[in-house]
């Protein structure tokens, strides 16, 4: 039996090695690249605002990151990425965004640290997130930063306009015409409208006044300039027309509606004038009574006595201390009773006063109308409606614009308090090319277990099912296989067969023993294989009854005939001081020259050549008859 060659069975298996191996690896990378990796985009955020240390906002709200996955952003993200809007597809990128605080190893040492001396109240808050986007390869590696980018930079405009720039004015003068205003009612929504936006503008400009809209190329200043000189000139000129030209549509109900208001402002200020002389007279009474407190007397734990001073009239002046459960005194911080007074005083006053102004204008707006035709003209009114209606369109086009810088700076707010720590960058699941190289290799090796296995499976039957046991060459068996395997396809031109026989074999066992005879055949065997294995690709088999067939895929004639020749040699040799002899006759046919392509034909061809060598003479010790 063959020696145990590993090299020889990964030679023979090598190509089924290399297509197990590949084949398998195509198999995991096709599975692991379309139905178990996923991209996940990630990200460091940190909440930078003046309480962010305190887990608020900066309106005093808490810090609630899971508005970053809100449904209405991520519907915003979804339109402004063109990604078709479903339920499902908006449940699955929510489900995929992830937020989780960012804890490091010294934020641990100091919470344990709090925890060891005694503070069972602290509590840790994060400024710091990882943002994470996880979804499926089907959208490719791109997908998820720039959803994660967009649900961001959505938050962020969110957070700016939420929590930070919480004020923007509202715009009544939209749909004024529409409205069954009189004009100048109109003209005083417009005013009061300006009044509002030149307010808000001004407080944000006085924020900060360095910001420029990059989309507008406004500032809050220059917001406030152009609706400011809108007010003062344009609104200002339209009341002058109505007002001068008492232009109305209808002058009783004109005049109703302000008759009406100084109904309202009578009865308020009536109200107002009944609370300002109750305040008046507790503060009166206070102020007469400030020198007379009554004094009482507490008893300290350590015995002694504290005066305590009492006041009738207002006994939430002083400041005071409260004792808690756990026996601790603390401050009570909170206004005097006195200070409020004043204030609601000061309120009541000047709301007071207020109503006054008011009635005063709604008085001279009845006088003027009062004395006019009970509606205007036709072209006054016309010219009065043109003009409200540009002004409205001129008023309506710059709170666009206002709109428009208030969300970039709501953007630039966001961006000012939630600050991007780090690019998003996009990570798989797991290495696929590293995985899919592992399990090249491992499939490998299994192959090359598997090779080794089955190679040595081979030898054994091949030993035992195919060798002969005497000379350890092919048996009969085997050559029969051989043969079966070509007989059905032409050979090439080159392909000699060679027909050896032992014709005193039987004779020679009969003379020296049957373990002598075996001996002959093994050397016989071995001369054989020498000569004719190493000139290619050669099959050398024992076909019984000292019959040896040789089937060389390409060989010349004259190779053939020198083969031969040098069996005849080497047998001489080696039988020479052994004691023994073998008669050897041979024969040999080559497909080209026989013009004969099939090899059972071409086998018959070399037999008769052996055959004919028997007949023309008797076989010679040690010597070759060859045809």
């Amino acid at each position: 039996m063959k020696e145990l060659d590993v090299f020889r069975y990964l030679k023979k298996y090598r190509a089924l090695i290399a297509g197990f191996s590949i084949l398998a690896g195509a198999a995991f990378f096709l599975a692991a690249q379309y139905r178990i990796q996923q991209y996940t985009a990630a990200t460091v955020i940190e909440y930078a605002g003046s309480r962010a240390a305190e887990g608020l906002s900066p309106d005093g709200t808490r810090i609630d990151t899971t508005e970053i996955y809100a449904t209405n952003l991520v519907a915003q993200a979804m339109k402004a990425l063109d990604i078709g809007y479903t339920e499902a597809t908006a449940n699955q990128i929510r489900m995929g965004l992830h937020v989780e605080p960012v804890v490091t190893e010294e934020d641990q040492q100091i919470q344990k640290s709090k925890l060891e001396n005694g503070e069972s109240d602290y509590e840790f808050i994060p400024t710091r997130f990882i943002v994470s986007f996880t979804c499926g390869v089907e959208n490719g590696m791109d997908y998820p930063r720039k959803v994660l980018n967009q649900i961001l930079q959505e938050y962020a405009e969110y957070y700016g306009k939420t929590h930070v720039n919480t004020s923007q004015a509202a715009n009544p003068v939209s749909d004024i015409t529409s409205k069954s205003y009189d004009y100048l009612e109109m003209a005083e929504v417009m005013d009061k409208t300006l009044e509002s936006v030149t307010e808000h503008l001004e407080n944000k400009a006085s924020w900060n006044g360095e910001f420029r809209s990059s989309r507008t190329g406004r500032s809050f200043q220059d917001l406030y300039d152009e609706f400011n000189f809108i007010r003062r000139a344009e609104v200002r000129q339209l009341f002058s027309e109505i007002l001068s030209g008492r232009v109305t549509k209808d002058r009783d109900v004109l005049l109703d509606k302000y008759q009406n208001r100084n109904n309202d402002l009578v009865i308020a200020n009536n109200a107002a004038s009944f609370e300002i002389e109750r305040i008046r007279g507790i503060i009166d009474a206070y102020e007469d009574t400030v020198g007379e407190l009554s004094v009482t007397y507490r008893q300290n734990e350590d015995g002694s006595e504290e005066a305590v001073w009492n006041n009738s009239v207002l006994p939430d002046v002083y400041d005071d201390w409260n004792k808690d459960e756990d026996g601790q005194w603390t401050p009570v911080d909170r206004t005097a009773e006195y200070d409020r007074l004043l204030m609601q005083y000061i309120e009541d006053r000047t709301l007071f006063e207020q109503n006054l102004i008011d009635k005063d204008y709604n008085e001279y707006v009845l006088r003027v109308f009062s004395g006019a035709p009970a509606s205007s003209s036709q072209a006054a009114q016309e010219r009065i409606q043109a003009e409200i209606q540009r002004l409205a369109e001129k008023i309506n086009s710059l709170q666009t614009v206002y709109y428009e810088t208030n969300d970039e700076y709501n953007e630039y707010l966001g961006a000012q308090n939630i600050l991007m720590l780090s690019s998003v960058r996009v990570t798989e699941r797991f290495p696929i090319l590293i995985f899919t190289a592992l399990i090249v290799v491992i499939f490998g090796a299994l192959g090359c277990a598997g090779a080794a296995l089955f190679g040595r499976i081979e030898d054994f039957i091949e030993y035992y099912a195919f060798t002969n046991k005497a000379d350890g060459l092919p048996n009969r068996a085997k050559c029969d296989q051989y043969i079966a395997a070509r007989e059905h396809r032409p050979i090439p031109e080159g392909f000699t067969c060679v027909v050896c026989k032992l014709t005193n074999l039987q004779s020679e066992n009969a003379r020296l023993g049957r373990e002598a005879g075996d001996r002959m055949i093994k050397d016989f065997a071995e001369t054989l294989t020498s000569i004719f294995v190493p000139s290619g690709k050669v099959f050398v088999g024992n076909n019984g009854a000292g019959q040896y067939l040789i089937f060389a895929e390409a060989m010349e004639a004259e190779q053939a005939e020198a083969a031969l020749f040098q069996l005849g040699v080497a047998l001489e040799e080696k039988t020479r001081d052994k004691g023994y002899s073998l008669a050897l006759q041979s024969g040999f046919a080559r497909a080209g020259d026989e013009e004969c392509f099939y090899i059972r034909k071409l086998l018959s061809a070399a037999m008769k050549r052996v055959g004919a060598a028997k007949e023309e003479g008797a076989s010679q010790p040690a010597s070759v008859q060859e045809t």
